[in-house]
């Protein structure tokens, strides 16, 4: 005989409640869950339930679909704010992604990956994420199962696969960038990916899934790109990879081809439903590609295709979308991730409405629902889910509790633009991920905050330590990338 599962009611102030078209304001209503499914969503339940939560002072939303991080790595992207090779102009990864030399050391190669991938895995759960798609990242030291089974130790649910591609950034001895090709070696890492998605899909109670990364358009060949498509196909799983997201690899792609990345993936047959493009920046038209030619925007609409938009990271580079309103307008499926740091989605929601509104010098570009939507049912539309970010009958219980009687959020005569416009993760008081208490009061309650804090520190500073073995002419790291203010004589 089954065994009965306990019912939760969360009263709730203000309920993100999903009717089956669209998000709608649910005051003083509840949300009822039992095992890892919601219920009921309505006004009132007058069934029996085994416990109540208090959520009369709260925002209750469903948890967050982050469809673009890089958990594990921290050294490098946090390494060259505020700086960065002039040479290397719109391209910020290439600072530090590239070996020294062919396969030579990068700045990852002197962190500790468990340290760095817990880290970010709690940083992801606790600012509200509970769902997330990771970028192919192998930190692992040849385990390629540690960030599935990190992240099933922790509750979260997740999207990975070990990434692959036809070739590899590396600095030249004169410290030049340059592509070092191994078409062999990306057919090989496809087949170990494909193995990896046949052991690990639907692990953890379905949690985690798996989804295919080549990493980058940049470093793919057309073959390689083709029997990804045909690799999806076949395991019933989603393609997601970084196009379109640097300069050099615009130009590089109209030098070469005589059409842009998205021109060329289109022609390829590889762009469809099932396909999420990280960042998608350079398309025909961005002002910094001084290419005025069309088509872009039209071939990503036509083909279903989704992108994954993060806009901090590259703000900080000075790069803004061209842009959220007019992909959004020609039907393209939009939605949100955080890339590397900070892992708080609640915060980069902010950062998207309002670099969208100044790139568009527009008050009503970019609106706080259309953001909303970008990291819910976005998300979960790249995704194919539709049980994930939504609150309704039927969905997977993941919901995201933030306590509204903080001071940042202040008054409100809209819940959903203060949050986006007032909030951060630092809201979040509860998270549930399939039905499972996972953060409360603010704290996680399966890891130590402290002994992680401790940890990803000393990692980062060891590799930081080493910056002169990694870099292609021994600078010192504090001349490569001076401190903000000189150290006290």
């Amino acid at each position: 005989m089954a065994e009965t599962q306990p019912t939760t009611l969360i009263k709730g102030g203000w309920i993100v409640a999903f009717d089956g078209t669209e998000h709608r304001i649910l005051t003083d209503g509840v949300v009822v869950f039992a095992g890892d499914t919601i219920r009921h969503v309505g006004a009132r339940y007058d069934g029996p339930v085994d416990r109540v939560i208090d959520a009369s002072r709260h925002l209750v939303m469903p948890g967050l679909v982050n469809v673009h991080v890089h958990i594990g790595a921290h050294a490098g992207d946090r390494m060259i704010l505020d700086a960065g090779r002039r040479d290397l102009f719109r391209s910020g990864f290439l600072n530090y992604c590239p070996t020294k030399g062919i396969n030579g050391k990068t700045i990852f190669s002197f962190e500790q990956p468990k340290a760095t991938i817990r880290y970010s895995l709690a940083s992801l759960l606790k600012y509200g994420s509970t769902t997330v798609v990771e970028m192919g990242g192998d930190f692992a030291a040849g385990d390629l199962s540690l960030i599935a089974n990190l992240a099933g130790e922790l509750g979260l649910r997740l999207y990975t696969c070990p990434g692959f591609s036809s070739g590899a950034h590396y600095f030249d001895q004169a410290g030049r960038h340059d592509i070092h090709w191994d078409e062999s070696k990306g057919i090989r890492d496809l087949e170990r990916a494909c193995e990896f998605a046949e052991k690990h899909d639907g692990s953890y109670d379905g949690r985690i899934k798996t989804i295919l990364v080549p990493f980058e358009y940049h470093l793919c060949t057309p073959d390689l790109l083709r029997r990804t498509k045909a690799a999806a196909e076949r395991l019933k799983i989603g393609i997601t990879l970084h196009c379109a997201e640097s300069l050099p690899e615009f130009q590089d792609s109209v030098r070469e081809t005589g059409r842009t990345p998205v021109h060329v993936l289109d022609d390829l047959g590889f762009l469809g439903p099932e396909v999420i493009l990280g960042h998608c920046l350079y398309l025909s038209g961005h002002s910094q590609t001084a290419y005025p030619y069309g088509g872009d925007i039209e071939r990503l609409a036509a083909s279903g295709a989704n992108v994954a938009h993060c806009p901090l990271v590259f703000g900080r580079r000075g790069v803004t979308l061209e842009s959220f309103q007019r992909y959004r307008d020609a039907g393209i499926n939009i939605g949100l991730g955080t890339d590397s740091y900070p892992q708080d989605l609640i915060g980069e929601m902010a950062f998207a409405s309002v670099l969208a509104k100044v790139t568009d010098r527009s008050m009503e570009a970019a609106k706080a629902r259309d953001i909303f939507n970008a990291a819910t049912l976005g998300g979960a539309k790249a995704l194919g889910r539709d049980d994930l970010g939504r609150l309704a009958a039927g969905a997977k219980a993941d919901i995201v509790m933030l306590d509204f009687s903080r001071l940042r959020i202040g008054p409100f005569l809209d819940p959903i633009k203060a949050f986006i416009h007032c909030g951060n993760g630092d809201l979040v008081d509860r998270v549930i991920v399939a039905g499972r208490m996972l953060v409360e009061g603010g704290r996680l309650l399966v890891w130590d905050e402290a002994a992680l804090l401790r940890d990803v520190r000393e990692s980062t500073a060891n590799a930081w330590s080493h910056f002169g073995e990694y870099h292609p002419l021994n600078e010192p790291i504090d001349q490569a990338f001076p401190p903000a203010f000189r150290a006290w004589a």
